[in-house]
């Protein structure tokens, strides 16, 4: 269902995935899904997500963590009701980096990065946000 035009719709989706041992410390991951919706006057959006997961697990206490993420959109303008209302393509684009060690059973510290961008229509992609943290985890014992 179209719910912005309020209209009946159809919805293609595929899902596709690939996961890899890299020997016995490296795993990486990478997905893509791709759905689109059509509607009697023709193809309303195609998506695109795509997503690459690296982690890297030193030994039992410490791993590092790599996340990129692109989501793509590519809208028709034409087949909404109000279409300057809608972008023609709306991009964003985020990563995340994370290290872990994990001092005791009890206590975990974890330091890391994250950030995003975007972009719509013609502007150029452009970073939103950008984030570094640090968190320390403990567990009290009464």
């Amino acid at each position: 269902i179209d719910y912005s035009n309020n209209e009946p719709g159809v919805f293609f989706e595929i899902e596709p995935e690939f996961q890899w041992l890299a020997g016995r410390n490296l795993r990486i991951e990478l997905d893509h899904t791709y759905n689109q919706l059509r509607i009697p006057a023709g193809r309303l959006y195609t998506a695109n997500i795509s997503r690459v997961r690296c982690v890297y697990q030193f030994n039992r206490r410490m791993f590092v963590r790599a996340i990129v993420q692109n989501v793509h959109y590519d809208f028709n303008r034409s087949a909404y009701d109000e279409p300057d209302d809608q972008d023609d393509v709306y991009q964003r684009i985020a990563s995340q980096f994370l290290f872990s060690y994990t001092v005791n059973p009890q206590t975990v510290v974890y330091v890391g990065y994250s950030d995003n961008t975007r972009a719509y229509n013609d502007s150029p992609l452009t970073q939103t946000d950008r984030v570094f943290f640090f968190k320390l985890g403990y567990a009290w014992v009464l």
